[in-house]
């Protein structure tokens, strides 16, 4: 069933479109609870453009802020980039109002410092090696690309650089985890560029869902193409969950 508002003459948002968004809302303030600076609607329009398809960036754009309202009536923190527009569709607000407080990740954000959730080294450990797997994936893709694909793989290699990095980085968190006494100060600093490395994921969307939008370029195996872009979207959510694991671990 279609819910929402016409805004300006938009066909309403459906339970799926608005559900898209205030998903990909939690997620990319989850980094910003943990301290990820960086600019976050390239990488909201990025991630929700082809679930949106049929909104254009403004739409999106006042959605988010939507939901930014509802976020601060729950007395949670907002996305800088989104502040809080009001006028929500008195239809609208209650539905995204029960998908914010039926999420988990919100919940745990509403509640954080309240003893909520403790987590272990084996828990942080657990979470950075599904991140690595992640990671491999597109490691692996990104390499055949390189080495099969046709010219103009230009960022292929600097890309690669950038993900052998960050499992460096991994292993050396996972290193200090399986001390009895790990140095938090290592576990911080290389938290601190996993980050880092979110900035690093938005630029990849956002250039292969702009510059390279058309299909036939996708299909002709010029850029990552689609199968990649899921995957470097699917990095995010096991990357929140190991940044998150990691914090809780060092710090109970």
């Amino acid at each position: 069933m279609a819910i929402g508002n016409t805004e300006r003459g938009n066909t309403l948002w459906t339970n799926d479109e608005l559900r898209g968004s205030v998903e990909t809302y939690i997620l990319l303030l989850r980094f910003q609870v943990q301290g990820a600076d960086t600019r976050w609607e390239p990488l909201a329009q990025a991630l929700l453009r082809q679930s949106l398809a049929r909104r254009n960036n403004a739409a999106i754009r006042y959605r988010m802020r939507n939901i930014s309202a509802v976020v601060q009536e729950l007395g949670g923190p907002v996305l800088a980039d989104f502040s809080p527009a009001e006028s929500v569709g008195a239809r609208v607000r209650p539905k995204i109002r029960a998908m914010l407080l039926e999420n988990a990740e919100f919940s745990r954000i509403l509640n954080s410092g309240n003893g909520l959730e403790l987590n272990t080294a084996a828990d942080a450990r657990s979470a950075l090696r599904i991140l690595r797997s992640h990671i491999e994936q597109l490691e692996r893709e990104l390499a055949w690309r390189g080495h099969n694909g046709p010219p103009g793989q230009g960022d292929a290699n600097a890309e690669l650089d950038q993900l052998r990095e960050t499992i460096e980085d991994i292993d050396v968190i996972d290193a200090e985890l399986k001390q009895p006494n790990p140095d938090t100060q290592i576990v911080k600093s290389r938290t601190a560029k996993l980050l880092k490395f979110v900035s690093k994921l938005g630029e990849w969307l956002g250039a292969r869902t702009t510059k390279f939008a058309d299909a036939t370029l996708w299909a002709a195996g010029t850029v990552l193409g689609p199968i990649g872009v899921a995957k470097v979207t699917g990095l995010l959510p096991p990357l929140a969950n190991a940044i998150e694991v990691v914090a809780k671990a060092i710090t109970n």
